[in-house]
């Protein structure tokens, strides 16, 4: 698994509310079982995304969550920046802690490029790219 819970519920919450924007936020109750996403869960995320101003929340009978940019201006470096316990991919896959090049485990140069691609693939791909691909599958499942 490359993300972690909490990124994935992230991605899939931050998809959703592209795929549903309108005039209106959706409530966190109506994205939760959407996505299947623990409701609990779902608001530390969606809390998490508010604070570093991906998305906005607004209180009250019609309150609920927005996006805080247009979806092709986050990319998903970004969300997995914020989500993730270890968001620069520097510690050592065997464990050995820090990856340090000078004290390289035997995967070091192999991981190192994994890496660098993965890094390559997050910043280069945005939730409007997700979005539009759940929107086709729904589509096909129809």
């Amino acid at each position: 698994m490359v993300f972690s819970k909490g990124t994935g519920y992230g991605i899939r919450a931050l998809a959703y509310l592209a795929r549903n924007s309108g005039n209106e936020p959706c409530g966190l109750r109506k994205i939760a079982e959407a996505e299947q996403i623990p409701p609990l869960y779902l608001s530390k995320v969606l809390s998490d995304l508010r604070r570093h101003r991906l998305v906005r929340s607004t209180k009250g009978i019609h309150g609920g969550y927005e996006l805080a940019r247009p979806p092709e201006e986050i990319s998903l470096w970004e969300v997995f920046r914020i989500l993730e316990p270890d968001p620069y991919l520097d510690t050592c896959i065997l464990g050995h802690g820090i990856c340090e090049p000078g004290d390289a485990c035997p995967l070091h140069a192999d991981w190192h490029q994994v890496r660098l691609e993965l890094l390559t693939f997050l910043e280069n791909r945005t939730i409007l790219n997700v979005a539009d691909t759940m929107a086709r599958n729904e589509r096909n499942q129809l």
